[in-house]
This record gives C-alpha cells, sequence and structure tokens, in this order.
C-alpha cells in the first residue's frame, strides 16, 4: 500500500533523520549496513558518525527489534539492497526517502512473521517444504519448477535459505510480478518480449 506522509509517526520520522543524514536518502549501501544491524543486532558499526550509530541502534529497538538468535542470517547482499530500492523508488533517485523506507519497514516485520510462522523446527531457516508454504503466506503461487529454481539460488549447502535469503526471494519475486503485470497488459498470464526488454528484464 502507498504510504503517505501523513502514516509516518513522528517518532519514526525523526529516526529516520538520524539515519539518513543531510541528503535524507538511504542509498543501496547504507541500507546494507541499516538491514545487517537490525537482523543481527550487533553493537558495532562501521560509521562515520556517531548520529548515525546513535540513530540505528534506536531504529533496531524501537521499530522492529529482531533478536539475532530468532533467524539465521549471513548478512544482506548488495544486491538485494539495490533490488530493494528499484522495487521501492517511485521517485526515480535510486534511494530511499522517508515514505519509501517506511513502505520498506512494514515489509520486513510483515517478511519476518512469515518466516517465524513457517519455521516450524525453530532452526532460523527455510527448508524447500517450508519455503512453499511461506511463499504462498506473502501471496506469492508458484508451482514446483520455480521452488526448485528458488532453492539453487538462495539455499546453503544444506537446502537450507536464511532470512536475508528469504527476504532477497521474495524482492525478486514481488519485482519480477510487478514487471509482468506491466507488460501483460490484456491480462492473458502471458507476454511477449523484443530483445531489449529481455535484456533489461534480465539484468534488473
Amino acid at each position: 500500500p502507498d504510504v503517505g506522509r501523513d502514516d509516518v509517526d513522528p517518532h519514526f520520522r525523526h529516526l529516520f533523520a538520524q539515519i539518513s543524514g543531510n541528503d535524507s536518502q538511504i542509498s543501496a549501501f547504507e541500507l546494507q549496513q541499516i538491514l545487517d544491524k537490525v537482523v543481527t543486532q550487533s553493537k558495532n558499526i562501521v560509521t562515520n558518525t556517531g548520529t548515525f550509530s546513535c540513530g540505528l541502534q534506536n531504529l533496531t529497538c524501537s521499530v522492529c527489534c529482531v533478536s539475532g538468535s530468532d533467524v539465521r542470517t549471513d548478512g544482506f547482499s548488495l544486491q538485494t539492497c539495490r533490488n530493494i530500492i528499484s522495487l521501492l523508488d517511485t521517485d526515480g533517485s535510486s534511494t530511499l526517502g522517508l515514505r519509501e523506507f517506511h513502505t520498506l519497514w512494514m515489509k520486513i516485520q510483515r517478511y519476518l512473521d512469515v518466516f517465524k510462522n513457517h519455521d516450524s523446527n525453530g532452526s532460523g531457516s527455510m527448508s524447500s517444504h517450508e519455503m512453499r508454504a511461506a511463499l504462498a503466506e506473502a501471496g506469492f503461487q508458484v508451482n514446483s519448477t520455480v521452488i526448485q529454481e528458488i532453492v539453487g539460488r538462495y539455499a546453503d549447502r544444506s537446502f537450507a535459505i536464511d532470512f536475508d535469503g528469504f527476504v532477497g526471494c521474495l524482492i525478486r519475486l514481488e519485482m519480477l510480478f510487478k514487471i509482468f503485470r506491466t507488460l501483460d497488459k490484456q491480462n492473458q498470464g502471458q507476454i511477449q518480449l523484443d530483445l531489449q526488454q529481455w535484456l533489461c528484464l534480465a539484468i534488473n
């Protein structure tokens, strides 16, 4: 759903101002740092300003407060963060502003709830079986072939998908569904692409 400025509470707006710096925008590099901090609750973060570190700690505790023992993660990739910005960037700035970041935060909280709901054995990761049900709850109906491709791309050697992989997968799926629906102008469930369209889709 679209988020208006009035939908963002003053406390979140204040915390965003602390972590976004003078430009009030969050780049892919900054987003990677923020997400890694949130899911691990690491006490140390490489930063050039104490304000950023303080604001990020407050955001971690006040908005999401994810315990590192609840989910497994080896850190968000820069590509995932770029995909997030590509999906949510509404003004073409290649960064996230206040409302865009608030939308992301709601997504992360939603993804975390889905992840925990379907991590049936409390391992902190998703098996391929758990992943199928989790994707369905998140709104993505995909067949077994797609599930196999997802596991092949996002799972580790034991075929488990950790939280950052889970988020990366859902963001990628949302992007692909969005692009498909944009190109499927007749709502026929199929599209035709020329070479340049395919290249743009593949690179994105």
